[in-house]
């Protein structure tokens, strides 16, 4: 079909045929009246009918489809748009076909946020392994009778008798403290060994508190340097103890680390809320032996602090290295336990007379 514009040019250019002779009179005027006649909308003819008929025109592959305008694709696009931005999602939306929503490019949805995790992200370690405890010190206790084990069984009787015997007070008998007068005499190899030799036994419960906050306690040794414990339920009351306790592979031996509070330790050990919080522990966990691996006492007033609140202590004293006013002056900071109990460790035994000498006559 001739545009408006194209059949008024034809027009002139049959008129210059025209003057120039070129053209024929009728010739210009039937070129004119085509090309006025191809301006007007064409009229649909009758089909026709019959045998004869024409077959009907071929859809294209959109119309088939049944794909919709781009105008109102765009409509649609806007619409969902508005709705996903106002928050609705339950609005009723345009009805498109099938063909049409695949075209369609959908409005991109951000995910949703999980939940805020109450523990900041640091779960709780479940348990360690065998291999973690003899890093941290722990001697094999199968062999039955050795030295250590002989040495270890006379000492524990004592600290037994003094927690759960006539005249103990639970919540505060069964709290036992570890430490020294300086570092290095070997009191976190005494507390790993102890709540071991203890928790095999078998007649008694232990939990193992890491309650010194150096690089080198016993919680990295365990590889539980980064997990929550005493120094984060302290600073925090809404934290459950028994969610933070850390499985061994002995039966019953537990470990609470020492906690991630660690630059806070010196403000959080000084603080009221932690000798609630340890007080706490020896009531709720009564029918076990808390056994407390303090700082030495002339490094920290921690266990100066602790000695307030725990019915027992175990002070170890290096064989000749630890001078004698060091000892004084360590239990002059501690006297406020009621039970002091030293143990003398690194002795050099020369005599084949000694403990676990015996065991030659139980295997023959």
């Amino acid at each position: 079909m001739t545009t408006p514009k194209g059949s008024h040019l034809v027009e002139r250019a049959a008129e210059k045929l025209l003057r120039s002779g070129s053209l024929d009179e009728s010739a210009a005027q039937l070129l004119q009246s085509q090309a006025s006649d191809a301006t007007l909308p064409s009229q649909p003819s009758p089909a026709p009918s019959g045998l004869f008929a024409a077959p009907p025109p071929e859809r294209t592959a959109a119309e088939a489809a049944g794909t919709i305008p781009e105008a109102a694709v765009a409509e649609a696009e806007a619409y969902a748009d508005d709705s996903l931005d106002a928050g609705v999602t339950d609005l009723p939306r345009p009805l498109l076909s099938a063909a049409a929503r695949s075209e369609m490019p959908m409005p991109s949805i951000a995910p949703r946020p999980s939940p805020v995790d109450p523990t900041g992200g640091l779960q709780a370690i479940g348990s360690v392994d065998a291999l973690a405890l003899e890093r941290a010190g722990m001697v094999d206790w199968s062999r039955t009778r050795s030295r250590i084990s002989e040495e270890f069984r006379l000492v524990q009787r004592q600290i037994l008798r003094a927690a759960f015997g006539p005249g103990a007070e639970p919540g505060f008998s069964n709290l036992l403290m570890v430490t020294s007068a300086r570092p290095g005499e070997g009191k976190s190899f005494m507390s790993v060994n102890m709540a071991g030799s203890i928790a095999r036994q078998g007649d008694n419960y232990v939990l193992l508190v890491d309650a010194d906050s150096k690089r080198d306690s016993i919680c990295y040794s365990l590889g539980l340097a980064q997990a929550r414990g005493l120094l984060d339920l302290a600073s925090n009351s809404k934290l459950d103890p028994s969610g933070l306790i850390v499985q061994t592979p002995i039966d019953k031996l537990t470990i609470l680390p020492v906690g991630r509070e660690r630059e806070r330790s010196a403000e959080l050990f000084s603080t009221k809320e932690m000798t609630r919080l340890i007080q706490s522990l020896g009531r709720r966990y009564s029918d076990r032996l808390l056994i407390l691996d303090a700082p030495p006492c002339l490094s920290t007033s921690d266990p100066a602090l602790l000695a307030q609140v725990v019915g027992q202590i175990l002070f170890v004293v290096e064989a000749d290295r630890t001078q004698r006013d060091e000892v004084e002056a360590s239990l002059d900071l501690i006297q406020a336990c009621p039970t002091i109990t030293l143990v003398l460790n690194k002795q050099q035994i020369s005599s084949r007379y000694t403990f676990g000498a015996y065991s030659s006559y139980y295997s023959s």
